[in-house]
């Protein structure tokens, strides 16, 4: 493990000041929070389940505030919340967070639930499995947005914005190239080890539990509700509102879009456990970036496997690039030479999907590169790719027009809540790009009662 040298203080009192005074800069403020969760919206794994059922996060959203819909908080969350309402300012604070919260259709809210609905079925079962309130599985939410890629000031990482000193604590391995605290299993176990200690220090008390969690033991014993620093003030409330908010939805509504698109995923693993190199010499900045989060556990370019990631996980839109290429395992890549944009010239069948598989780039890239507003492209018009190297893909042969003979298909014909994707699983012979290249329809402007053409068995 790497060693870690501190240098000599005047106490050892001086020394837990020094670490108790990284740990505060570390927690998030509300409009550090509401930037992080915002960045989510152009986050590989939301851009995904977006192309998998195009609107399933970004579609805005109202406020459901029907009391028999209400999940039930256990009475730890329950008590936590009362603590947290009876905080200073409580009008002011949860009037600011709920706004942000609210605000552009919900998007803070979709957005944190997406991201939470990844693993949070899993975390509440293994808290409850050890004795613990699943509402802790809130407290990511509140921290990260339930970012796993997270790294923010003091040292913290992971969902959880744990810092170096407690994961140590809790036998999390952290080394130059790897970080457990963003592994999943791991991490949970050392979230629970943490709330554990908490709960012992603290019994009956939730509010000091999570002040321990966060900012450690010390600050818990020495919480005034009165003396609270106005940074740590606003979180709480930011807190208590999604104490309140979250328990008005079904939160479970794209767990299965995950685990859907987890299994798309593609894996590259170089012989003999080697290592395997990556840079922006390998691929183009939105894939490098799609990369780095989506293996966040690796933190540099050259990454040693191991028994717990014993291969490099390839985000479905990279996947054309990377499978299969045994090249990059034990190589260093050369320096980056600069890459021009590349144009491509829509045609008949073309969709946005499409094209950014066949360059290696994200949709979103596009989008932005070219001023979208949305899905929706023209035959004949321009686009630029950027940053790509070239199209992986070999160009597809046109598809088939309404009017040629030769080439059969059958009609099926759009219904009340379908997509591109619920489609294609009604017809496995076709594949789901084949349906998009064959109808010049983007995903975003399907309509019940328009026709496909589909490749007949």
């Amino acid at each position: 493990m790497r060693m870690f040298r501190v240098q000599k203080l005047g106490s050892l009192a001086a020394f837990l000041a020094c670490l108790q005074w990284g740990a505060v800069q570390a927690q998030p403020d509300l409009i550090g929070w509401e930037s992080l969760v915002r960045s989510l919206e152009w986050s590989p794994g939301i851009e995904d389940l977006e192309s998998l059922e195009p609107g399933c996060v970004l579609t805005p959203t109202e406020p459901q505030m029907d009391p028999r819909r209400w999940r039930i908080r256990t009475p730890w969350g329950e008590s936590l919340l009362g603590q947290l309402e009876a905080l200073p300012l409580a009008e002011h604070h949860a009037d600011r967070a709920l706004q942000r919260m609210l605000a552009d259709g919900m998007l803070c809210f979709r957005l944190m639930e997406a991201a939470a609905d990844r693993h949070r079925k899993a975390v509440e079962a293994a808290f409850d499995d050890a004795g613990l309130p699943a509402d802790w599985a809130l407290l990511p939410m509140a921290l990260t947005g339930w970012n796993h890629a997270y790294y923010g000031p003091g040292r913290r990482a992971g969902p959880w914005a744990m810092d170096m000193t407690s994961a140590l604590s809790h036998g999390l391995e952290i080394r130059r190239g790897w970080d457990e605290r963003h592994v999943p299993e791991a991490m949970t176990a050392a979230a629970i080890a943490q709330a554990q200690r908490a709960a012992e220090a603290f019994p009956d008390d939730p509010l000091r539990q999570v002040m321990a969690f966060i900012r450690g033991p010390q600050a818990a014993r020495g919480l005034d509700a009165a003396a609270l620093d106005a940074a740590l003030l606003e979180w709480l409330h930011l807190f208590r509102v999604i104490l309140q908010v979250d328990r008005n939805f079904d939160w479970n509504d794209t767990h299965a879009l995950w685990m859907l698109r987890d299994g798309q995923i593609q894996e590259l693993t170089c012989p003999e456990a080697g290592p395997v190199f990556f840079s922006l010499a390998d691929t183009v900045p939105a894939l490098y970036g799609a990369l780095r989060m989506e293996n966040p556990w690796f933190t540099t370019d050259s990454i040693g496997f191991n028994d717990q990631r014993p291969q490099l996980l390839i985000p479905i839109g990279a996947g054309l690039r990377w499978t299969n290429r045994s090249d990059f395992c034990s190589r260093r890549p050369a320096p980056m030479a600069t890459t021009a944009s590349v144009v491509h010239v829509v045609g008949p069948g073309d969709v946005l999907g499409g094209i950014a598989r066949d360059y290696g780039v994200r949709i979103g890239e596009i989008k932005r590169f070219n001023q979208l507003e949305g899905d929706l492209i023209r035959v004949g018009q321009k686009l630029e790719i950027p940053g790509s190297l070239g199209r992986i893909a070999p160009a597809p042969t046109p598809a088939p027009s309404e009017y040629d003979t030769d080439a059969p298909w059958v009609w099926h014909t759009v219904r009340e809540g379908e997509s591109y994707w619920t489609i294609s699983q009604q017809y496995p012979q076709a594949g789901l790009e084949a349906i998009m290249r064959m109808n010049d329809v983007s995903a975003e402007d399907l309509q019940p009662g328009m026709k496909l053409r589909i490749r007949p068995p």
